[in-house]
């Protein structure tokens, strides 16, 4: 397969991988570079503790970090079983399984020296500030992903979400209005309510937002007494229904509004449809490994910012 490799047009990389062919090729050098410095790092760390240099080992399956790379995008872009991945690169599930988990931590040391990755928590209110002061909008809301049925009872309640019918996981995100992924919360289970969630990222009742102008649903009500906003834009929920108020409607303002609202807040909806490009986020997330459901959209999060050429540096 990877003699094929250089023959693909840029459409065929981006079915494939989620990235163009001039992305990929950028993304090489960097991970090439990082590839070689953990090597390095681990042979300095193997020759402190065993006072000897390791063996060179056998000859490996992937052996450019071109094809490492391709390797590890394909994954995540495809999400294939690891008996199919395997069958796909001519290696056993194995040889597969082993070089998917070896390459993700170089992809993610990657992705950091390019500076594309978002931020995962702040310390304290003047470091976010600092980290939006060059914005002034920002749009939140939270996107959710099957996850498969844990065996046990009381484990796989946990996941359970009664409105989506579905075990499901939780991550917040934070984007600007041209689609740059600011934040990106850590993975929760998906029964957690998008605005509690919010709370537990963001304390209530501090000065976070005081010089944005923010964007959200109105899955986050209650925004306003929880947050002093310079700029809130939230839609105008409809009124109950009531005897007396048989047929509530919003006024034509109110519709006027909540349209123009809708149009700006999209733009964070767009931001995590470009993330969910990749397979791993859309089907059902099947791996064991509870660092990986986290890792998979962190990573998806930062080859987005690369693919949309911005860096925070």
């Amino acid at each position: 397969m990877f003699q094929d490799i250089h023959r693909l047009s840029d459409r065929q990389y981006k079915a494939t991988i989620g990235v163009s062919k001039k992305d990929f090729q950028q993304l090489v050098v960097v991970f090439s570079e990082c590839e070689q410095k953990i090597k390095n790092q681990r042979y300095e760390e193997y020759e402190d503790f065993y006072d000897r240099k390791p063996s060179t080992g056998g000859c490996p399956i992937f052996k450019t970090p071109s094809e490492r790379l391709f390797l590890v995008l394909f994954y995540l872009k495809t999400y294939p079983s690891f008996d199919v991945l395997g069958f796909t690169f001519g290696c056993g599930r194995n040889a597969a399984h082993e070089n998917v988990y070896k390459c993700l931590p170089i992809l993610e040391s990657t992705l950091a020296d390019l500076d594309v990755l978002p931020k995962r928590q702040f310390d304290s209110v003047e470091e976010f500030i600092e980290f939006t002061k060059t914005y002034k909008d920002i749009l939140a809301d939270a996107t959710e992903r099957t996850h498969h049925r844990k065996k046990e009872q009381e484990e796989q309640k946990k996941y359970y979400n009664g409105k989506k019918k579905a075990h499901t996981i939780k991550n917040t995100v934070i984007s600007t209005t041209s689609q740059i992924i600011l934040f990106l919360g850590y993975t929760v289970l998906g029964a957690t309510h998008d605005f509690s969630l919010f709370k537990k990222e963001f304390t209530p009742h501090l000065d976070w937002f005081s010089e944005l102008r923010v964007w959200i649903d109105l899955g986050y009500l209650g925004f306003a007494k929880n947050y002093e906003v310079k700029n809130l834009q939230i839609p105008i929920k409809k009124p109950y229904k009531t005897n007396k108020n048989p047929d509530p409607q919003l006024t034509p303002e109110q519709k006027t509004y909540n349209k123009e609202v809708s149009k700006t807040r999209v733009k964070v909806e767009n931001a995590i449809g470009g993330i969910k490009r990749y397979g791993i986020l859309v089907q059902k997330f099947r791996n064991k490994s509870e660092q990986l459901r986290d890792k998979a959209i962190f990573l998806a999060a930062g080859i987005w910012n690369f693919s949309k050429g911005f860096s925070f540096s």
